[in-house]
């Protein structure tokens, strides 16, 4: 009997081994495949050759993956197939043992029925005689014996069927981790959907990005060639402007010089028609009669242009006679004649107006030279119709139209000649104003102060002047608030 129970031992210790082993492997962590980095949305568009790489990679990636995967659930079907088995093997040995063991308990029951019989044959023999009782003894002894090693073999079937138990529970706990390992497959197998939907998304934005991306660039081609077209449209504007500019200088320097003709032979036609009316004294004494006395002004101010135009030529560098100027005039008023033949003077004359107008393009440059000096390095407020504005002292608030204030306005030359002053008029901020005034007022308020700097030339036409103001003096415009 023990030698039959040595091969079901063997198997139950080999059983062991393997259950050991399926435990190891069900305790052993899932194979989970590495979960890929999400693509980050590229700032910039990339090449076709990196896209097709990128693409390829993308590709193969997806592809390990997948064997990986495949890899994995074929080494968890075939480990569960042979733990199931393993398991049926075991199921059939547990109830090989225990169909041995109940074979053992009814041979253990036998024995000890033969056993107890047997020790009511030696009672009874010794009642018989000593001979039967000794052989009985020995029959007893072998009988205890035998009981002896049943009861052995009954504790060994025992350990063997506590052993086989604990295979099964061990099997059942494997067959538990067998289907955790399942659920786990499953989470993975939602993780791995979830990663690869959102690796689609990933894709779909970061072609989205890049289809922005390249809209983006395309809306900033499309600035950048109408900022060019604007560009080319303002210099072309600023050139027309430019020579706009130019012809309007120009026009003005004709009509000085046509000014300045027009005065001389104003002057020219005053003087013969007094040497035809009247011969013209100095006179000796201050006049007295209205005729004099309107006549006395009437030359006054016909001299005072003259002076204007004297120093004009004195300032391009003619150098002329001031006693043969007073006795050219002097002659033609009482005589109408002339010490110079006619040719002569008109020849002398056109050279004399040649050399005033390139002289005064010269005086025009240098008065502009002078203006410049003088607002350098300053923060221009405005600049239009050839007046430069500053800031003097800021406003608390800008003119509302129709606003009464307080002006003091201050208009003079480089030099120093004072060609307007007045102080603290009350006016109203309104388009009826002189343009000058008007402009200066725009740019300030109460409490504040601009000034204004420009060329003669440039603001006669928009500035009341006196004759005496040459064409390139630099005028200096004072405007304050209270």
């Amino acid at each position: 009997m023990t030698v039959s129970l040595l091969p079901a031992l063997a198997c139950a210790a080999s059983d062991d081994e393997m259950l050991r082993a399926f435990g190891e492997a069900s305790h052993a962590k899932p194979f989970i495949p590495a979960e890929t980095s999400k693509p980050q949305p590229t700032s910039q568009p990339k090449s076709t050759t990196k896209s097709t790489d990128q693409a390829e990679l993308t590709r193969l990636r997806a592809r390990i993956n997948q064997l990986e995967k495949q890899q994995a659930e074929s080494k968890r079907d075939k480990s569960q197939e042979a733990l199931k088995r393993q398991q049926a093997e075991s199921q059939k040995k547990l109830a090989a043992l225990e169909a041995e063991n109940q074979q053992q308990a009814q041979n253990l029951a036998k024995v000890t029925q033969e056993l107890k019989a047997a020790q009511q044959q030696a009672v009874d023999a010794a009642q018989r005689s000593v001979p039967q009782q000794s052989i009985s003894d020995k029959q007893l002894a072998a009988l205890q014996a035998e009981k002896q090693q049943l009861v052995e073999e009954v504790s060994t079937l025992k350990q063997a069927l506590k052993d086989a138990q604990q295979q099964s529970r061990a099997l059942s706990d494997m067959q538990k981790n067998a289907e955790a390992l399942k659920v786990q497959q499953i989470e993975s197998a939602k993780k791995l959907a979830t990663l690869d939907a959102e690796k689609k998304q990933q894709t779909q934005d970061a072609a989205q990005l890049s289809k922005q991306l390249n809209e983006a660039q395309e809306a900033v081609k499309r600035s950048q060639e109408q900022l060019k077209t604007q560009h080319a449209a303002d210099a072309e504007l600023l050139n027309q402007q430019l020579r706009e500019a130019h012809d309007a200088a120009k026009r003005s320097e004709d009509a000085l010089k046509q000014q300045q003709a027009k005065n001389i032979a104003t002057l020219t036609a005053e003087l013969d028609n007094a040497k035809k009316h009247s011969t013209i004294a100095l006179p000796e004494t201050l006049p007295k009669s209205d005729a004099d006395r309107d006549g006395y002004t009437l030359g006054q101010f016909i001299a005072s242009n003259a002076v204007v135009q004297l120093q004009m030529v004195k300032d391009v560098g003619l150098n002329i006679s001031l006693d043969q100027l007073i006795a050219g005039l002097t002659t033609q008023l009482k005589t109408g004649t002339s010490a110079m033949r006619s040719e002569e003077m008109s020849q002398r004359y056109a050279t004399m107006q040649e050399s005033i107008n390139k002289g005064m393009g010269k005086l025009i440059e240098k008065g502009y030279a002078q203006l410049d000096k003088q607002v350098e390095k300053r923060k221009t407020l405005r600049a239009e119709n050839g007046v430069r504005w500053f800031a003097v002292k800021p406003a608390k608030a800008k003119l509302i139209p129709e606003q009464q204030v307080e002006v003091s306005v201050k208009v003079s030359t480089l030099g120093g000649k004072v060609i307007n002053d007045f102080a603290d008029d009350k006016v109203p901020f309104d388009s009826n104003l002189p343009p000058l005034l008007y402009d200066g007022m725009s740019l300030t308020g109460k409490g504040g102060a601009v000034e204004g700097w420009a060329l003669a030339k440039d603001i006669f036409e928009r500035e009341p002047l006196p004759p005496w103001v040459a064409p390139y003096d630099v005028i200096h415009y004072q405007l304050a608030i209270k």
